[in-house]
């Protein structure tokens, strides 16, 4: 991904989103498809109430989840470093972060149906998708903050 991108993760501190009296939602996007990253990232970041950070390697994640205090998982299955499903599956096994949300956005999600069933994943959209049908998940899955 270009360094602008990647810039993004790294500056993004919790303060940042924190406006007056609420927080925005924070939603990490783990996405190497830098056009599908920048898409994701701006239309979810003109959302009102979301602030959102993509990490295109999948090694990088987890700690980032956890360093940007994120409310919301936005993961491709086939990523390099670790795949959706090994991410899924350490969140899902970590206490502090393991009932936050995750949507699965990819092009190989029939491939991986029985992975998907294994783990008893319903939250995937199918590329190419719909981006008023994606912003409408994030929103159930993650309502904003009254207050931004």
């Amino acid at each position: 991904m270009r360094d602008g991108v990647t810039a993004l993760t790294l500056s993004l501190r919790y303060s940042d989103c924190v406006t007056g009296e609420s927080r925005k939602r924070v939603v990490v996007i783990g996405e190497d498809d830098e056009p599908i990253a920048v898409l994701l990232r701006d239309a979810v970041n003109d959302e009102g109430g979301y602030q959102a950070v993509v990490v295109p390697d999948g090694a990088m994640l987890i700690d980032t989840v956890r360093q940007v205090h994120a409310d919301l998982l936005i993961l491709d299955i086939m990523m390099p470093g670790l795949n959706g499903f090994e991410i899924y599956d350490k969140v899902r096994e970590d206490p502090d972060i393991k009932d936050m949300p995750v949507l699965f956005v990819s092009a190989a999600a029939a491939q991986f149906e029985g992975e998907l069933a294994k783990r008893q994943i319903s939250d995937i959209i199918s590329k190419p998708f719909d981006l008023n049908d994606l912003l409408g998940r994030v929103r159930a899955l993650c309502p904003p903050d009254d207050g931004a």
